[in-house]
């Protein structure tokens, strides 16, 4: 078979046609009576067999089940601030890899509401089969006016000179304050000046001379252009897919189905006289879906306001597999249409992947849309509605019961109205014309059959009476019992918890990693643990792999607490027996671990309010101390200065007997001195005579270096470590 030629415009409107039409969602078809049907449960409406006079009660087993869940859901995905974590592919990437966890984390939780997008695709999932999120790059560009006053030329140069400035209103004119002080500087000078006085007139030639300066009122329209990642849920009905997928990524035809208004699609970048060409479709105003939703609140689904800016037109965003340039191979494109039936494209653009993320609490094998929780309890709410409402039925007749009368001889009105205390008028004894048809209650069969039906519900769903904290007999039963029941339950909800976090949770954080190392370009300072971190997701690219970490557990918190806690004293038994914190067995990074678990069943998110991880810890240590010498070093490092001691003393013994032989030494040549000049009557050499005397005593200055020498190599190599002891010698003047 050849291969394919690129298609025309014509022919890819009616492939786009031929998809939309064919894929589940577009028509009220099964699935979206069985999603009518769920939200119909879950508010509670009635049934519409209802009949005038009789109990219209309804049962709400539906709502019931599915708010019980929800906490459980929202508790193990939110109970900590990280829901996600980067593993690295090599050992040089775990400084990235932990810098990704803390990015995403933070895209999720700030930059967009991770919990409320959490909380709208579980409840979708749970009452309508599957729960939708959209994950995007969104470029946004945001439109603002301000107004400046009074603004000098230079003030008013530097601000329209900005990037993304457009000059709406400007008003120039002269500044009147600097008028009024030109003026009173002339008079005055002239009041101060004598008439005729040359000097006084240059002045005021000069003062005159001087320019008014312009003042500037403008009105500017700031726009910035910036890029974030972006996520919404999106309400079942608006998603559209191929009816044979088995899941999103296989899938050759997906849509989200929306309504813009004009002014938003020219806003988007859509040609303006494209969109104002469009038709408006009304036809999504009358959605049974959205109806149904908002039954409760509005009944009027007329929402045209008569200006065309803001009329409403149905656009589809559609990721399809098709071979446009006709290569042979198809390619994911995003083309954007409007309209219901003539389908105009306003965008035709090749992307890498479809932006959808979809969790289902009940997966069927081989098909995309999975079970709800809704649809196991709602058969158990009609029949306890219909029990409830026979029950009712029989109290009130019971309490007001059915009376044969004899005709004509009983006064109807009275016997209508019925009220305390209320009198009936007889023409006989009330014996012999009235008697009451007695009504057989239904109690003792009624309320056996509601607790057997509250019972398959709660082997349905996994919600109990137990973790609900309703049942008043718990206390009368053992502890053993008690935690068997809520370990079954729980493990249904795990399980829910566990399809959530490995099938749609974990694909939103996928699709973030690939959006923020595809599309930003730019280092972007964040603060992380009260620490302001800059991130560079182009780092990032082919060497992190993104798992999903949620805080599953066994047993209710209290026994998890138990655990950990009990885990924690045998990691520090472990650190005593191992004698170092730093392993083999158990190390600084086991205990923050722990300690970080204990920090996240207790309730709290902010782990490192409490404890600092171990490799931030030793960042911040100051360096460590001398080393404590052992018991050998301490009795060697005795010894060693004893010896120095000894031989330190022996030292000043010997300089303090040659200080004294100098000394004496000195006296007799100063006396031999004065001897001599006396009897040669001149000046004697006193330096020469004292060098003369160093030789004589027979301790030069060279000697004196020598001896200072061999005692330091003396005390040198018994000078134990961490001791310097150094001896110097210097000699004293006259020695």
């Amino acid at each position: 078979m050849a291969k394919g030629k690129p298609l025309a415009d014509h022919e890819i409107k009616a492939i786009l046609g031929e998809h939309i039409n064919n894929s589940y969602g577009y028509f009220e078809t099964e699935l979206t009576d069985s999603r009518r049907k769920a939200t119909e449960y879950y508010f509670g409406e009635a049934f519409g067999n209802e009949q005038e006079g009789r109990s219209q009660v309804v049962s709400t087993d539906v709502a019931d089940t599915i708010e019980s869940i929800l906490p459980s859901l929202l508790r193990i995905f939110t109970a900590s601030d990280n829901i996600v974590k980067v593993d690295p592919v090599t050992e040089e990437d775990v400084e990235i890899a932990k810098q990704a966890t803390d990015y995403l984390n933070h895209i999720f939780n700030k930059d967009n509401e991770g919990f409320t997008t959490l909380y709208s695709m579980f409840k979708d999932a749970l009452i309508q089969k599957n729960g939708i999120v959209k994950v995007y790059w969104d470029t946004s560009e945001t439109a603002k006016q301000e107004t400046y006053e009074a603004l000098s030329e230079a003030e008013f140069t530097m601000l329209i000179d900005e990037d993304g400035v457009e000059v709406k209103e400007h008003t120039e004119y002269k500044d009147t304050t600097a008028i009024k002080q030109k003026k009173n500087i002339k008079d005055q000078l002239k009041a101060s000046v004598p008439e005729g006085d040359m000097q006084g007139e240059e002045i005021l030639d000069q003062i005159n001379s001087v320019p008014i300066p312009n003042l500037h009122d403008v009105v500017i329209m700031r726009k910035e252009t910036f890029g974030k990642v972006k996520m919404e849920a999106v309400p079942p009905e608006e998603f559209l897919i191929e009816r044979r997928a088995r899941s999103i990524e296989e899938a050759s035809f997906t849509a989200h189905r929306t309504t813009k208004t004009r002014s938003e699609l020219v806003e988007m970048g859509f040609d303006v006289d494209l969109v104002y060409s469009l038709s408006e479709n009304n036809s999504e105003k009358y959605n049974a879906e959205v109806s149904t939703r908002y039954r409760n609140l509005d009944d009027d689904f007329d929402r045209s306001v008569g200006d065309d800016s803001t009329q409403e037109i149905v656009v589809l965003e559609s990721y399809i597999k098709i071979d446009e340039d006709g290569d042979g191979i198809a390619e994911l494109r995003k083309i954007t249409s409007a309209g219901d039936n003539t389908y105009t494209i306003l965008d035709d653009v090749i992307v890498d992947s479809n932006p959808f993320c979809s969790i289902t609490p009940i997966i069927v094998p081989h098909r995309f849309y999975g079970r709800s929780v809704a649809e196991l309890v709602e058969d158990i709410q009609l029949i306890k509605s219909t029990v409830m409402r026979q029950l009712l039925d029989n109290m009130y007749l019971t309490n007001n019961n059915r009376v044969a009368v004899m005709d004509g001889q009983v006064n109807l009105d009275d016997l209508l109205t019925n009220r305390p205390g209320g009198i009936v008028r007889t023409k006989a004894a009330p014996g012999q014309v009235m008697m009451p048809m007695q009504t057989q209650t239904i109690n003792q069969q009624a309320f056996p059959l509601l607790e057997y039906l509250d019972t398959v519900k709660e082997n349905r769903s996994g919600v109990t009476k137990y973790n609900q904290g309703m049942d008043t007999d718990s206390l009368n039963k053992t502890a053993s019992g008690i935690n068997t029941i809520l370990s079954q339950s729980q493990m249904r909800i795990e399980l829910i918890a566990r399809i959530f976090a490995e099938t749609g949770v974990k694909d939103i954080f996928k699709k973030m990693f690939e959006l923020v190392v595809k599309y930003q370009d730019k280092e972007r300072i964040v603060k992380i643990r009260n620490t302001f971190v800059p991130m560079n997701p182009m780092e990032w690219r082919d060497r992190c792999n993104v798992t999903i970490q949620v805080g599953l557990g066994t047993g209710s918190r209290d026994q998890q607490l138990g655990i950990l806690n009990q885990i924690l004293r045998q990691q520090v038994e472990a650190i005593k027996l191992q004698g170092s914190p730093a392993g083999p067995i158990v190390n600084m990074n086991n205990i923050y671990n722990t300690l970080s678990k204990i920090i996240e069943n207790a309730g709290l998110k902010d782990v490192g309010s409490y404890f600092t991880d171990p490799q931030t810890g030793m960042q911040n240590m100051p360096p460590p101390g001398p080393k404590e010498p052992t018991e050998f070093e301490k009795v060697s490092q005795i010894q060693t200065q004893q010896k120095a001691a000894s031989a330190q003393m022996q030292y000043e013994n010997r300089m303090r007997e040659i200080e004294l032989k100098s000394q004496r030494m000195i006296l007799d040549f100063e006396a031999k001195i004065k001897e001599l000049e006396m009897k040669y009557e001149a000046d004697i050499d006193e330096k020469a005579i004292r060098r003369e005397a160093m030789t004589m005593s027979g301790l030069s200055e060279s000697n004196k270096e020598m001896l200072t020498s061999a005692t330091k190599e003396l005390l040198k190599p018994q000078q134990p470590q961490g001791i310097n002891l150094e001896i110097d010698v210097e000699p004293t003047e006259g020695n």
